[in-house]
């Protein structure tokens, strides 16, 4: 029985360098945004997420993208 997957939105995480803890261990904060449609490319978002971290207190790491699909048997 094939398996069918359909692409449902993504999400957007946002990793951000809150600094040091008092054993010298980088702290890191996230923020995740949901509902992000599934179309939109990987630079777009990239830029949408290097603009929204500039309005963060913490400086930006890194961001991350997930993609969720559903996962329908074909009968």
């Amino acid at each position: 029985m094939p398996v069918i997957a359909s692409q449902g939105n993504s999400k957007v995480k946002l990793v951000l360098n809150a600094g040091l803890d008092e054993n010298n261990k980088t702290i890191r904060k996230s923020k995740t945004f949901s509902n992000v449609k599934a179309a939109v490319e990987n630079e777009d978002l990239y830029n949408v997420g290097v603009a929204i971290s500039g309005l963060q207190e913490y400086q930006l790491t890194n961001i991350v993208r997930y993609d969720e699909y559903e996962l329908l048997n074909e009968i």
